[in-house]
C-alpha cells in the first residue's frame, strides 16, 4: 500500500516548493535511480517541487529519508540537484559542471562571482569536454540574477559536514 509522506501539521506536501516555476519530474533529476523514484513515489514525491517542499528543511529531509529508506546523503543530494532545477537555463549538462565546482544549491549559485565561474567553467569543459560548449558570461550572469531572486528553500543548519562549504567559490 502507498503512503503519503506528511510534514509535522499531518499535511500531505504533495504541492510545489515557492519560486519552483518549472517543477520537473523527479525521473529528470541526474541521479535519480529507479529505486529512489519508486521511494519517493511511495511517499507521495513525483516533481522537484514536491522534493524541495517535502525534503528542504533539515528535519523534514531526515524525517523523509527514514520514512522512504533513501541514504540521507543520497536524498540530500538528489534535493540540491532539485534546487538547482529551479534556475532556467541551467540543464542536466551545466548543473553537473556547476556540482563539479562545489556549485549545488541556489543559494552557492547566488553568491558566485560570475567571472570566477565563467573561467573554472571553461577550465573544467577544456579538461573533461563534459559539453560542447562551456556556458558563456551572459548565460552565468543571468543564473546568479535568476538565483538572487528565488527564495531559499534547502536548509543545510544542522548538516555542517554534508553541506556545501559557506564560500561560494573555493
Amino acid at each position: 500500500m502507498a503512503r503519503a509522506f506528511r510534514g509535522d501539521a499531518g499535511t500531505s506536501r504533495t504541492d510545489t516548493a515557492p519560486g519552483t516555476c518549472c517543477s520537473l519530474p523527479v525521473s529528470k533529476l541526474t541521479g535519480a535511480t529507479r529505486e529512489l523514484r519508486s521511494a519517493l513515489k511511495r511517499c507521495g514525491i513525483a516533481s522537484s517541487g514536491q522534493l524541495l517542499h517535502a525534503a528542504g528543511e533539515v528535519a523534514a529531509r531526515h524525517a523523509l529519508a527514514q520514512a522512504s529508506g533513501i541514504a540521507s546523503e543520497d536524498l540530500l543530494r538528489l534535493v540540491q540537484r532539485a534546487d538547482m532545477a529551479r534556475v532556467r537555463g541551467v540543464g542536466a549538462v551545466f548543473a553537473q559542471m556547476l556540482e563539479r565546482l562545489q556549485v549545488r544549491d541556489v543559494q552557492t549559485l547566488a553568491a558566485a562571482d560570475g567571472e570566477l565561474l565563467e573561467r573554472r567553467l571553461q577550465a573544467l569543459n577544456r579538461v573533461e569536454r563534459w559539453a560542447r560548449r562551456a556556458p558563456t558570461l551572459a548565460e552565468i550572469r543571468d543564473w546568479i540574477r535568476q538565483a538572487q531572486r528565488l527564495p531559499v528553500v534547502l536548509r543545510y543548519d544542522a548538516e555542517a559536514a554534508v553541506s556545501p562549504s559557506t564560500s561560494a567559490m573555493p
